[in-house]
């Protein structure tokens, strides 16, 4: 929503590649199904724009326009594979409170996987509980939690 309402939705501007490990978050997403509750913090005009609500049996429910959900595509991806079959390069990655789950190590070769897929000026996205400094040199603090690729 946050990528429609700053470019616009118009075809091949953005898109965004959504994964996860777990193959039943990423179907609910798929889905686009959601309860109303569940989006409490959108504004009526989002939720407008952005959603259709469900009546009858369907009622409390809300479901993602498709003109929306076009935009994005959904795989299931195991950051400790060997190889990541993703069609990066990317202008970010959110990659936010998954790494606290690795040691040190594991963390650094995720990293340093990550390195190819981001574009020169692309920005990865991490936790607040996380902090990657003092594991990869490629990688500098640019805020809270967004690291930018090191000019070497």
């Amino acid at each position: 929503m946050t990528l429609a309402d700053t470019l616009g939705t118009a075809p091949g501007r953005w898109k965004v590649f959504a994964s996860d490990i777990d193959t039943e978050v990423l179907e609910k997403a798929r889905s686009g199904i959601y309860r109303h509750e569940e989006l409490k913090n959108l504004t009526p005009q989002q939720l407008q724009r952005y959603f259709m609500r469900g009546t009858g049996p369907h009622e409390g429910l809300v479901r993602v326009r498709q003109e929306l959900a076009n935009y994005v595509d959904f795989a299931p991806l195991n950051l400790l594979a060997k190889q990541y079959t993703v069609p990066g390069p990317f202008d970010a990655i959110f990659c936010r409170n998954v790494m606290i789950y690795f040691d040190q190590n594991t963390q650094q070769e995720i990293l340093r996987r990550f390195v190819p897929l981001l574009k020169p000026d692309g920005l990865l996205f991490a936790g607040h509980s996380e902090n990657f400094s003092h594991l990869e040199r490629r990688f500098t603090l640019r805020g809270q939690t967004v690291y930018a690729l090191s000019k070497d």
